[in-house]
């Protein structure tokens, strides 16, 4: 496991880290019970990637506006434990293995650019 470093932002916290994407952040995210990824919108030639989630009824973005890797939560008034919650699985990043990538990596693909809107 590659050691990465987080702290917290205005609206989530920042996972610094040079050794892994943003997807295997994403597929790691994905295993804490609960989580369901809704859409991802990345283009082949830059950067720029993002990755909408939902947990207990909260959406989060995952997000690359640089070389850092942020997650964020969309409502403001989401509960502290929950943002947490979600804080200590994503610090607690853990390697991603190969098969598990490519298949998130399929699996996202797939996904709308846009989540849908919320009820």
């Amino acid at each position: 496991m590659k050691e990465i470093e987080w702290y917290h932002t205005k609206d989530g916290f920042t996972v610094k880290g040079q050794f892994f994407s943003p997807i295997s952040m994403v597929a790691h995210i994905e295993r804490l019970n609960g989580v369901k990824v809704l859409a991802k919108k990345s283009w082949g030639m830059t950067d720029d990637f993002e990755a909408f989630f939902e947990y207990k009824g909260h959406r989060f973005i995952v997000e690359t506006p640089f070389v850092e890797v942020e997650v964020a939560a969309f409502d403001k008034r989401i509960p502290k434990e929950i943002i947490k919650e979600v804080l200590e699985h994503a610090a607690n990043y853990s390697w991603v293995n190969p098969v598990t990538f490519i298949w998130a990596m399929l699996r996202y693909f797939i996904l709308p650019f846009n989540p849908p809107a919320k009820k």
